[in-house]
């Protein structure tokens, strides 16, 4: 985003784009929020699945290594999902508003340039909050997408078991 020049806005119209800027950080922070929710859920899930399938698994079952596989393939997708590195919040410190390059300016010039430094600072945090959101859901519909998978390759391998287990 290129630096904001105040003198080409009113303090209305700088008033306008923070109000819609925080809405649009708020609701990005609420679906990052949201997948994470989802991801807690799904971990959950395929941890019960893994669980279950070892319990299997060290009854002499080989065919749940499949899911095994799948559950680990999934949770490694999913780890990040849980613990985003970087989020970004709403806001500024004080100590980055008390500014001595702010010193330069008064009245409605003073709060026309908060404004603008504020709209710049939310730009940033939207962009990589955004960023952030989009490799979440990516993940999440990766990790969906091989469990899935491994219960269908379970499927098969359970069935051709089954079969070859029929007496002809």
């Amino acid at each position: 985003m290129k630096p904001i020049q105040t003198e080409n806005h009113t303090k209305y119209t700088l008033e306008l784009i923070f109000s819609e800027a925080d809405k649009m950080a708020t609701h990005i922070l609420n679906s990052i929020s949201e997948n994470r929710n989802k991801s807690f859920l799904l971990f959950a899930f395929i941890t019960s699945l893994f669980s279950y399938s070892f319990i299997k698994f060290t009854e002499l079952q080989y065919s749940y290594i499949v899911l095994i596989v799948g559950s680990i393939i999934s949770l490694l997708f999913l780890r990040k999902n849980l613990f985003p590195q970087t989020i970004s919040f709403n806001g500024s410190l004080p100590e980055n508003m008390i500014d001595s390059y702010f010193d330069n300016f008064k009245d409605d010039k003073l709060e026309k340039e908060y404004l603008a430094t504020q709209i710049e600072s939310y730009n940033i945090a939207m962009n990589n909050n955004r960023e952030q959101m989009t490799k979440m859901v990516d993940r999440f519909k990766l990790s969906a997408i091989i469990t899935l998978f491994s219960f269908l390759l379970f499927g098969l391998v359970f069935l051709f078991g089954f079969i070859k287990g029929l007496p002809s």
